[in-house]
């Protein structure tokens, strides 16, 4: 067991250690050999499955279209049968109580009555009417048939016909009445009753022609490639095909207790046959058919040829093309793989090899393109470190304006000197606070509250500066107050809008500040009524182009800080107002 297992081993390790050209070979040959036996197998069961309900499904089809069809050349006679002993001219003639009561008239206009059904009818060949005393009224397509009531009466189904009390009954050539001219005929025979006090009147023979069932076994032949049996109930031949009856000799006689379909395959002189039957309750006919079973298996005998040639062919293409696959794949990976060596020691090179547009192609278009990725990775954020230094830079610079603290100290000293002293306080308050919030110990994140307070504190500050040239308005959201946000983004747009906006109006100006949640983000906008800009201003803003420092400033850490996540929305309209909207994803850590 264990020299096997070490065997087994030994053969492992030399498969792993083949070129992968060889191993590709070997692999696609046995999975090519493993899936040829799995799909053989596959196919001879299902295949044998398939066969079978598919030569009982149509069977099941043509036994009972045969039955239809039989069914409805029955019901149209039995119709027929019904119009004639109804007929008020047949019952009223039938009743007259002896020979001498009727007249030439009679058998005429009956006479008549019955042609125009064997005229109308093609599968009706004869009718005939005796009544009690023999006398005979009829219509046929053939030649007479002499034939008297007392041999009817001396017949084997006679009683039957009794018995059934008006119903009808069918039998071969009326018993053995009608075979005279060699043609076989299937009788419809019922009494005829007076409709008013049920006395038996006479009886009512119609003979359907055999072509009638013929042309039926013709159809199915033409149609399913089947023939076509019917037997009575005394299994004489009602209708059958040249052959037919011939196959059918030898094979047992099933028992047909009820409706269901019996199947089976018959084997007659090396032929295999599929044999289905089924019994007509109404009459207690047989119906069988008969269908050759290499019709249906020819088809999946052209399929397993074609499987077998197909195999044949897959496999060769499979070896030869695992060959090429192979030398196209190796060579394009050594390639790739002193490429990545390259990587490890710092060297982002792209791969230059010829390839194709397959896996290896993509593989090698994705390698040069994550290495382009990371080289212009490593350009962008060597460019951003310089741009978030120079930005922190002029953000430091515009936090500790000279000009900024001097006015706003100016400011305190003329109030100081006025005795505004709660104005003096609230000054330096906010710009305690202005100041405080701005530096925030070096951290560029605050809360959005903290934002609030900053921007509050710079206006208190300039309205206290600007008396009467502005009001602030707020409209903000507490549910906004958590999230964080980079400080100093609303203060250098408050200013730009102050100094760049209302200062240039005659009129008393407001500035709006408004807080709202939209989805996954924190919304801010800032509205003035001031000066407003045209089309071409608005443009310079998006583009970077303003020369306001404080506008594009802003932008430009809202664009390094957050990316595409953020929106920085200019709405203005010449000497109406403007309107900034700042959209930043939700963040509360």
């Amino acid at each position: 067991m264990g020299d096997k297992f070490l065997n087994l081993k030994n053969w492992k390790d030399k498969y792993l250690n083949l070129k992968i050209s060889v191993k590709i070979i070997i692999y696609f040959s046995i999975i090519f050999l493993l899936s040829t036996v799995i799909l053989n197998f596959t196919y001879k069961k299902i295949n044998s499955i398939y066969t079978s309900e598919k030569m009982r499904q149509s069977s099941a089809e043509v036994l009972e279209s045969a039955e239809t069809n039989t069914n409805m050349i029955i019901d149209n006679v039995n119709n027929v049968s019904k119009m004639i002993i109804s007929s008020d001219n047949v019952q009223n003639t039938l009743r007259k109580v002896d020979e001498q009561g009727k007249e030439r008239t009679d058998y005429d206009n009956i006479s008549n009555y019955l042609i125009q059904f064997t005229n109308f009818d093609s599968n009706i060949s004869s009718i005939y009417i005796l009544d009690e005393y023999g006398d005979k009224y009829y219509s046929e397509n053939v030649v007479y048939k002499n034939f008297d009531l007392e041999k009817i009466k001396e017949s084997d189904w006679y009683d039957e016909l009794l018995e059934n009390r008006g119903k009808y009954i069918l039998k071969l050539n009326g018993g053995g009445f009608f075979k005279s001219d060699g043609e076989n005929y299937v009788s419809l025979i019922r009494v005829i009753n007076d409709i008013n006090t049920g006395q038996k009147l006479g009886l009512l023979v119609i003979n359907i022609d055999e072509n009638a069932f013929n042309d039926l076994n013709l159809k199915l032949s033409q149609k399913y490639g089947t023939k076509l049996i019917i037997k009575n109930e005394k299994d004489e031949l009602i209708t059958k095909s040249d052959d037919s009856a011939e196959i059918l000799n030898g094979i047992k006689d099933e028992d047909y207790s009820d409706s269901k379909i019996s199947f089976s395959i018959e084997n007659v002189d090396k032929k295999d046959y599929i044999i289905s039957s089924i019994k007509v309750q109404d009459y207690d006919w047989k119906l069988t058919t008969i269908m050759q079973y290499s019709e249906l298996s020819k088809q999946t005998s052209y399929t397993k040829l074609f499987l077998i040639y197909f195999t044949i062919i897959n496999f060769i293409l499979i070896v030869i093309g695992s060959i090429i696959i192979s030398k196209f794949i190796t060579s394009p990976l050594k390639k790739l793989s002193e490429s990545m060596e390259d990587v490890k020691k710092g060297e982002f090179n792209e791969v230059n090899i010829k390839t194709y547009n397959d896996e290896v192609g993509e593989l090698k278009n994705g390698y040069n393109i994550m290495i382009s990725q990371i080289n212009l990775l490593l350009d962008k954020i060597r460019r951003d470190e310089t741009l978030k230094r120079q930005t922190e830079l002029n953000l430091l610079m515009s936090q500790i304006k000279p000009h900024f603290l001097y006015n706003t100290l100016d400011t305190i000293n003329s109030l100081a000197l006025s005795g505004e002293n709660k104005t003096i306080y609230q000054m330096i308050k906010s710009l305690g606070r202005f100041y405080r919030t701005s530096l925030n110990n070096g951290n560029d994140i605050i809360t959005v509250e903290e934002e609030i307070k900053t921007a509050k504190s710079y206006l208190l500050i300039q309205s206290i500066r600007y008396r009467d040239m502005f009001e602030a308005q707020y409209d903000l959201d507490p549910e906004c107050n958590s999230f964080k946000i980079i400080k100093l983004t609303l203060q250098p747009l408050v200013e730009n809008a102050i100094y760049h906006g209302i200062r240039n109006k005659k009129e008393k100006g407001k500035i709006k500040i408004s807080t709202y949640e939209e989805e996954e983000r924190v919304v801010l906008t800032l509205e003035d009524n001031g000066s407003g800009m045209d089309e071409s201003q608005i443009n310079n803003i998006i583009e970077n182009n303003t020369t306001g420092i404080g506008v594009r400033t802003t932008k430009e850490r809202l664009r390094v800080f957050y990316g595409a996540e953020h929106e920085f929305i200019v709405e203005s309209k010449k000497d109406v107002g403007t309107k900034i909207i700042i959209k930043i994803p939700k963040i509360e850590k």
